[in-house]
């Protein structure tokens, strides 16, 4: 009847580990809830599981498509330079495949037939993951749709031209970051350009001042 108290414990446990190494090298801020939700699944909690499972499936969609999307919003070419340049990204790499892992690991744990049975037993209702993978996944996709618009539209295209102007057609160019702001002085423009070639990457922060009719 308590077949369940073993899994969830072990879900548990991982949390409340990754938690711990989190909030030690003080990387985000995850780490307090995700070592409170290990807790409750220390205790045998089954809303817990079932909210950690639900999280579980919303971020996995969620971050999937993130980076299914992610030659969409950076040339494949600069991806594969940076990996050749800068092999730090490396890390960032294998934390997010880690991540994935972790993520479908606790919905599949969390999704247990014994943790299910002993939902149905305690009178839960059942919460089925359909909402949570589709909400994961098209609020992802819309930020993604957003980030394209912006880096690629009329002001992403003054950055560039911004850009190309101080360092000619020896590199190629992506707009990396854009911010557009509204002041009493007309429209601020603050980005970064990513400048490229076989041999090295540059980073070019670009900005100008728009009065209220659009001029420089």
């Amino acid at each position: 009847m308590d077949a369940h108290i073993p899994i969830l414990k072990r879900a548990g446990m991982v949390l409340v580990v990754l938690g711990a190494c989190d909030l030690l090298a003080m990387r985000s801020g995850l780490s307090l809830p995700g070592a409170a939700a290990g807790i409750g699944l220390l205790c045998g909690s089954l809303h817990v599981a079932s909210a950690v499972r639900w999280l579980a499936v919303f971020a996995l969609f969620s971050l999937g498509v993130m980076l299914l999307a992610w030659p969409l919003l950076q040339p494949v070419d600069l991806t594969l330079t940076q990996l050749k340049l800068q092999p730090r990204m490396l890390p960032a790499l294998a934390a997010s495949a880690t991540w994935l892992v972790l993520l479908h690991w606790l919905y599949r744990t969390l999704g247990a037939p014994a943790v299910l049975a002993a939902r149905r037993a305690a009178g839960h209702k059942p919460r089925h993951m359909g909402l949570p993978a589709a909400g994961g996944a098209v609020l992802s996709l819309l930020a993604c749709l957003l980030l394209f618009q912006l880096l690629n539209g009329e002001a992403a295209q003054r950055a560039r031209r911004a850009a190309e102007r101080q360092f000619g057609p020896d590199y190629r160019y992506h707009v990396a970051a854009l911010r557009v702001s509204d002041g009493a002085g007309g429209k601020r423009v603050e980005g970064l350009v990513m400048a490229w070639n076989g041999s090295e990457i540059r980073n070019i922060p670009v900005a100008w001042q728009e009065d209220a009719s659009g001029g420089r």
